[in-house]
């Protein structure tokens, strides 16, 4: 495996934990800094993705298309957050 997919799978389980448990959350309406965060590090993560010329065997398509689930799970979680008034 490689150290790229190795790695980009801890970042996203992270991620997706930290949404399914509510960690990141702050009293502070609106305010989330550990899931803006994460979305911020994932956002970096897509715009170096797509600075990739070469489809690495697929693995640059693969990493792209869970960088982008992972943004959408962040993004629901922090709609979550807000909803709850966290």
């Amino acid at each position: 495996m490689s150290f790229v997919k190795r790695n980009l799978g801890r970042m996203i389980a992270v991620t997706l934990i930290a949404v399914g448990t509510g960690l990141g959350t702050s009293v502070a309406v609106a305010r989330q800094p550990d899931m803006e965060g994460a979305l911020g590090a994932l956002q970096n993560a897509q715009n170096h993705l797509n600075k990739v010329t070469q489809n690495k065997d697929g693995h640059a398509n693969a990493a792209r298309k869970l960088i982008a689930q992972a943004i959408s799970e962040v993004e629901a979680g922090i709609a979550y957050g807000q909803s709850k008034g966290e």
